[in-house]
């Protein structure tokens, strides 16, 4: 996190993760924000490459998050890898007649921790924006997945869209303040 008295030294490959970490945040936030919408007014934009890009979005975010702490910093690759393994699975069951109800459910995990990753990023968020409702952006994404888990399908993009348009809140203040604000002082990385 940036500390005001703090202007950091940048080189190219602080500038290029700053980039690719607002990148990926911003691709996940708007992919969220239209298919809540998509699903709440019945035309398709989406449709079934929402979890492709949304979880390609996440991925890039959780590749390039700067964190001083280093017992948090692996966390976010991890549960985005974790979702990928199981997104991958499930890819694979679909094409199995016996699976498919499998493979749906596996696809839905997969989206259950790619929401975890978001929900991580609007909390670290929260600390440095004083967004009002960021940090209820977890919640809404573990209803929105509940619901369509357990059969609610048609509650799930009414609680997709706050967290949507807060990630998206989120995504337009980020790229408004400098790069160096996304890395801070060095110094404090725990490698």
């Amino acid at each position: 996190m940036a500390t005001p008295e703090h202007t950091p030294k940048m080189t190219p490959l602080d500038n290029l993760t700053v980039f690719l970490y607002r990148t990926g945040l911003t691709i996940a936030a708007v992919t969220a924000l239209l298919y809540s919408i998509e699903r709440i007014i019945g035309v398709q934009i989406l449709g079934v490459f929402y979890l492709p890009v949304f979880a390609a979005g996440i991925a890039l975010a959780s590749a390039d998050v700067h964190l001083y702490d280093p017992k948090f910093r692996w966390f976010f690759p991890v549960v985005s890898w974790i979702a990928f393994v199981i997104l991958a699975f499930a890819y694979a069951l679909k094409e199995t007649t016996p699976f498919a109800a499998l493979a749906d459910i596996l696809a839905q995990i997969s989206l259950g921790l790619f929401y975890v990753s978001a929900g991580m990023f609007a909390v670290k968020e929260s600390l440095c924006f004083r967004i009002i409702g960021l940090p209820l952006v977890p919640l809404f994404l573990c209803c929105s997945i509940l619901s369509s888990l357990f059969g609610f399908s048609t509650a799930e993009p009414y609680f997709l869209l706050p967290a949507a348009f807060l990630l998206t809140w989120l995504c337009l203040a980020k790229w408004r303040m400098p790069l160096h604000f996304d890395i801070g002082d060095k110094s404090r990385y725990g490698f």
